[in-house]
């Protein structure tokens, strides 16, 4: 443990000066927060091989990572630029081919003319590592970036018509045939209308659109692969504040997809995204989610889309002002829609605790664990992981550590992924 306990001196040195640095260069109404992350994993299937890999390698993951958020006001507080960002490098024992550099960029200039307009303009950038075993033992890495602008005209204080969102996703893989396959761009819109309360309960209802195209599918000598498809969604959101501690948030969608040259694959989809937050004390958070969410599968060529339907739970206590302890897990069932037509079902699971000692204002150690499993019809679509990780957490802020929550990618939501950037 030598190397971590050098990383804990180091960093609280490194925080220190820039803290110093800081105070004395930003303007005081400029509000940052810098994290920096060391953690030792011990991961048994790092690769996620299924079944059909006889092969799996147990490996020791090394994780450094460092982030920084910003919030700038520009003209005032609703006019102001937020960035937050953060880059890290991912060693595997034994498996260096897995090495990688996960990395996520999010940037919104939020805007307000007036009180009738506001919006933002937004970038988001995110590098991960593919976590499919599909060119085991060999690894992959994808990109994805996104573009997205927001406009509102304010009726009223409680009435927001109509809200017009654009959006331009691309995603890119560096392995050639996975780049053939699954390289795609979506351009998309969106309208809706809103209706907020003095509560803070609110309802939306509006339309999107979008279309997805594969540009790089003609150069592969398949003809059951679509190169494209549209989709129409009529979709509502609530969110209601039923008191000061709890609030519930539901997302409901019915899809329409249309596929450019087999219309016999063209089918229409129920999404769904609700979330439930309990705060039962000042100690105890309690939060539980349902959702079905159709996807892009990217594991296998073979499949056209898959569906997710599942529920998640997550708890966390304060057993003491410096120690805390929490527990998430998630349940899936996973269906496959073939090329073929034919359904092929997975369960998926994860489950895991996790221990905080917030040892100094500053410096936080965390030992946190899970097993995930994935059950299905096929040995392809079977595997079992382990992992153990111990990890500190060095952080400096200027006194608004609610900035740190946008240093919290959205995949960290109901399990901390082991080469994710989740704090």
């Amino acid at each position: 443990m030598k190397p971590l306990s050098h990383f804990i001196c180091l960093s609280c040195i490194w925080l220190m000066s820039l803290s110093m640095a800081f105070a004395q260069g930003f303007p005081q109404a400029m509000d940052y927060v810098m994290q920096m992350q060391n953690s030792v994993q011990s991961n048994s299937n790092p690769g996620r091989a299924s079944e059909i890999h006889r092969e799996i390698e147990r490996s020791t993951v090394s994780v450094n990572t460092i982030g920084m958020a910003l919030r700038v006001p520009l003209l005032s507080q609703e006019t102001r630029l937020d960035i937050a960002g953060a880059t890290g490098k991912a060693n595997y024992s034994g498996l260096p081919q897995f090495d990688h550099n996960p990395s996520f960029l999010d940037a919104n200039l939020h805007w307000k003319a007036g009180d009738l307009f506001n919006g933002k303009f937004g970038y988001e950038f995110n590098r991960r590592r593919y976590e499919s075993d599909q060119i085991w033992p060999e690894s992959d890495v994808v990109s994805t970036r996104r573009l997205n602008a927001e406009a509102r005209f304010n009726v009223s204080e409680d009435i927001a018509l109509p809200i017009v969102k654009l959006y331009d996703e691309k995603a890119n893989y560096n392995d050639t045939l996975n780049r053939q396959l699954f390289d795609y761009s979506e351009k998309g819109w969106e309208i809706a209308a809103k209706y907020q309360s003095v509560t803070g309960s609110s309802i939306t209802i509006g339309v999107k659109e979008s279309r997805t195209t594969y540009p790089l599918r003609y150069q592969l000598s398949r003809n059951n692969l679509d190169d494209g498809y549209e989709d129409r969604e009529l979709f509502a959101e609530v969110y209601w504040q039923y008191s000061v501690k709890t609030g519930l948030y539901t997302r409901l969608g019915w899809l329409n997809r249309k596929y450019d040259t087999f219309s016999d694959r063209n089918t229409r989809l129920l999404d769904l995204d609700t979330q439930l937050i309990w705060q039962y004390s000042p100690k105890t958070t309690l939060r539980a989610g349902l959702w079905q969410r159709p996807y892009n599968n990217d594991e296998d060529p073979n499949i056209q889309y898959s569906t997710l339907r599942g529920f998640g739970l997550s708890a966390q206590w304060l057993l003491t002002p410096k120690l805390g302890v929490s527990f998430s897990g998630a349940y899936e069932q996973q269906k496959d829609t073939r090329l073929t037509g034919d359904l092929t079902n997975s369960t998926r699971l994860r489950v895991g605790p996790r221990l905080t000692w917030q040892a100094s204002p500053n410096l936080r150690v965390i030992l946190d664990g899970y097993h995930a499993r994935k059950q299905g019809d096929l040995p392809s679509n079977r595997y079992q992981q382990n992992v153990v990780r111990l990890g500190i957490v060095v952080q400096t802020d200027n006194g608004n550590d609610s900035l740190a929550e946008l240093l919290n990618p959205r995949e960290c939501r109901w399990m901390h992924i082991e080469t994710a950037l989740c704090p």
